[in-house]
């Protein structure tokens, strides 16, 4: 199965989706005037109708050297939510984040769309990156459902199960596979599997694909920025599609 031949589906909203988490990332040189929270006034200012509440975080972070972990460093972030806490924007000296909560009324990637861009043209007006450096969306999908390992053939491509199912049929109580998949734009990094998920551990299957690039581009455009994640949301799109049966499609529209 090659990657570039999976055929394009027509986009389609589904009342039910499997989807658990979602978000957009766009990473740049360090701007040291973002930890200062009084650079901050004139960004919240240009953002605040949309995202309200404001609240001051610490990010742990632990570099993996040649001689194994890095002492940790603590980060400041700052996190604006809209008042429905449906979406919420993470900034940091070096990322901007925009991240979905499902749970909470996560509607489609044209929302997507329409909450990140007043968030780059704000970063581009007050902060001024010399670059992206690293760009990527995520989609964590998750088929719940107790299903022996075979029958997840009704719902999930059969060339995802493969011989693993075949062979071992019944005794699969859990099954990972990840895939590092090169593309003329980036990376598709996509993970799939009949695993359990989230605080409950609600067993189901596991599709999670990750799009981004780590080459440093010069175009920081609201077009430029705005464009790459169009072309990773139709890869992601069209490969989710690809991942599930007309079944599966079948429940994903009927309403909750």
């Amino acid at each position: 199965m090659a990657v570039d031949h999976i055929p394009q589906a027509d986009h389609e909203v589904f009342p039910n989706p499997p989807l658990k988490a979602m978000l957009g990332q766009v990473r740049f040189p360090t701007v040291l005037r973002i930890a200062d929270i009084a650079s901050l006034v004139p960004f919240q200012e240009a953002i605040r109708q949309e995202f309200p509440t404001f609240r001051e975080e610490q990010q742990l972070s632990l570099v993996v050297g040649p001689q194994g972990p890095q002492t940790p460093q603590i980060q400041k972030a700052y996190r604006f939510t809209t008042a429905d806490n449906a979406w919420s924007i993470l900034l940091t000296p070096d990322a901007v984040t925009l991240e979905a909560d499902v749970s909470a009324g996560y509607t489609s990637y044209d929302e997507f769309v329409q909450r990140f861009r007043p968030v780059w043209e704000a970063i581009l007006t007050y902060f001024a990156p010399s670059q992206v450096v690293r760009q990527g969306l995520r989609y964590v999908d998750h088929i719940e459902g107790q299903r022996a390992a075979p029958e997840w053939r009704a719902i999930v491509n059969t060339e995802l199960l493969g011989p693993i199912v075949e062979t071992f049929g019944d005794e699969i109580t859990q099954s990972a596979s990840e895939l590092r998949l090169a593309k003329p734009d980036g990376v598709l990094l996509f993970k799939h599997g009949i695993l359990p998920l989230g605080p409950a551990a609600t067993p189901g299957y596991l599709l999670d694909f990750d799009y981004f690039t780590e080459e440093p581009d010069n175009d920081i455009s609201l077009e430029a920025v705005m464009s790459r994640f169009d072309s990773y949301h139709a890869m992601v799109y069209d490969m989710f599609r690809w991942c599930v049966t007309d079944v599966a499609l079948d429940g994903f529209r009927a309403e909750r």
